[in-house]
């Protein structure tokens, strides 16, 4: 059965890595092998300080481990061979784990980790032949363990994704993921110093504790011939894979007896709802404005991008804290206000072909476009506010209050109406896939840089003045002056939009459906 369940699978991935997305896997396979690769290369380094080399690659263990298992909270489920297409099928539980499992041992991704996972024979073998033989021995233990409890993560976390909190917490895996790689540059040097360098003991004793990390612990434990925690280590490593063996024929007869459960107190909602007054008024821009705050929460990519503007805005300015750096803690509402208003400078093209029920409504385009503008505002204003205040408070540098308060009022006023104007005049629908086009990810580029410096140049030039002449006065005059242009500006740049979209929306929807 598992033979049978394997050539499914490859039959349908062939079919599916065609065009764009072999493509896309050929850049995915680059970049695993890449990371693979300085996996390999951390282990054949010499440490200075001993026993750093276990703790990089107890890290390193953690990664590749972190990987396998939370995939399915990131895609949900086994894209090819679906555990929903066997409930129908007679067959036992038992017998369909062990095929599932079987299948799972067919991937591919296990040739990049047994790159990765290779650093420790390679660690080990600079010790002597016992060192070598345990590291052989945590490399295969570590690689039945990331399938294993990868496919015991999928039984578990496979409803719960398909679900909208499910959903909801994949999106925050990703964004979370997205912003960690982009500020790799600044977060793996210092924790590379603080395992390399010996001093950070609370540290070195967590990547040793966990699962992850009693490969290398097994292969230090044998280059100084203790063998009782080599053994501990690695039949750690054994109970526990037979603990998930154990376990994943119940979780899998579970998975496919389970049913989605009506929501009980649903039919209670609209009698309950009917006594509330609504918080909206009901007008035009408040039926806009509730319906695009509902959107916020429940669009996948507007999640997407509001939790990586807020994680990027906030970690890169709160990493360099850890090695002293305070200066940019001020920071972090501006520029997470900065990428929120660039990712959203295409509200029309990412809400697809919909512009069409705004079309057959007479005269709802004023309504439309400041229920867009003020729901942004609502969403965005107060975290980025509140972000500033309280960073900016925490930093210690009161020099920087008249800098904060001068941009950050001035940029949410200021973009709440140019990522209008600019979602009317450069309209990108999605690719074909659903994804964000390639001119719509430029444009976001483009937005970063431009955006700011439209809302912010009077506020900055006023700053500088002060702050070359020494007058502090000329400042804390950049705070009304910004307020004022952030105001001026976001009201006149959301007139030019409404003007525009009343203008060619016919034009603008014809782009969409060409799309």
């Amino acid at each position: 059965m598992a033979g049978v369940l394997i050539q499914m699978r490859t039959a349908i991935l062939r079919r599916s890595t065609q065009g764009r997305r072999a493509l896309g896997g050929l850049a995915l396979v680059l970049l695993v092998t890449l990371l693979a690769a300085g996996t390999l290369w951390a282990g054949l380094v010499r440490y200075h300080v001993a026993g750093a080399g276990t703790d990089v690659l107890a890290t390193l263990s953690f990664g590749w481990l972190l990987g396998w298992v939370t995939g399915p909270l990131v895609t949900g489920d086994d894209a090819a061979l679906r555990m929903d297409y066997f409930k129908l099928l007679p067959v036992p539980a038992r017998r369909l784990a062990r095929a599932i499992m079987g299948v799972a041992f067919a991937n591919v991704s296990l040739v990049f980790s047994l790159i990765a996972f290779a650093s420790l024979i390679a660690y080990g073998a600079r010790s002597g032949p016992a060192a070598a033989l345990a590291g052989v021995a945590s490399v295969l233990l570590d690689l039945v363990l990331a399938v294993v409890a990868s496919t015991v993560a999928i039984a578990v976390f496979g409803p719960v994704v398909s679900s909208r909190r499910g959903r909801d917490f994949g999106t925050m895996v990703l964004a979370l993921v997205i912003t960690l790689l982009s500020v790799a540059s600044g977060l793996v040097p210092i924790l590379a110093r603080r395992l390399t360098n010996g001093h950070s003991p609370a540290l070195s004793a967590l990547v040793r504790i966990l699962p992850s990390g009693w490969g290398a612990v097994a292969v230090e434990a044998a280059s100084r011939s203790d063998w009782g925690l080599m053994a501990l280590a690695l039949g750690g490593l054994v109970l526990l894979i037979a603990v998930l063996l154990a376990a994943w024929p119940p979780l899998l007869a579970r998975r496919l007896t389970m049913s989605v459960r009506a929501g009980g107190r649903s039919a209670a909602r609209p009698a309950a709802a009917r006594t509330r007054r609504p918080i909206l008024p009901p007008t035009p821009l408040g039926a806009v404005l509730g319906k695009e705050l509902r959107l916020y929460s429940r669009s996948v990519l507007r999640s997407l991008m509001l939790m990586i503007s807020f994680l990027v805005g906030v970690l890169v300015c709160v990493i360099p804290a850890f090695s002293g750096n305070t200066s940019l803690l001020p920071f972090a509402g501006l520029l997470f206000t900065t990428i929120a208003a660039a990712c959203f400078t295409n509200l029309y093209g990412d809400d697809g072909s919909s512009l069409w029920l705004t079309l057959v409504v007479p005269g709802a385009y004023r309504a439309d476009l400041r229920g867009r503008e003020w729901a942004w505002f609502l969403v965005v204003g107060p975290a980025g506010l509140l972000l500033t205040v309280v960073f900016t408070a925490i930093s210690g540098q009161p020099r920087f209050w008249p800098v904060v308060l001068a941009t950050e009022p001035a940029l949410v006023l200021g973009s709440a109406g140019l990522l209008a104007l600019i979602s009317v005049v450069s309209v990108n629908a999605p690719a074909a896939d659903g994804s964000p086009s390639p001119m719509r990810v430029l444009k976001t580029h483009v937005a970063l840089i431009a955006v700011p410096a439209a809302a912010l140049f009077p506020a900055v030039a006023l700053l500088v003045a002060g702050g070359a002449w020494h007058l502090r006065w000329l400042q804390w005059l950049a705070v009304p002056a910004g307020l004022a242009w952030g105001a001026l500006l976001g009201w006149w740049s959301g007139r030019l939009a409404q003007r525009r979209l009343e203008r060619q929306a016919p034009e603008i929807f014809s782009r969409l459906r060409a799309a």
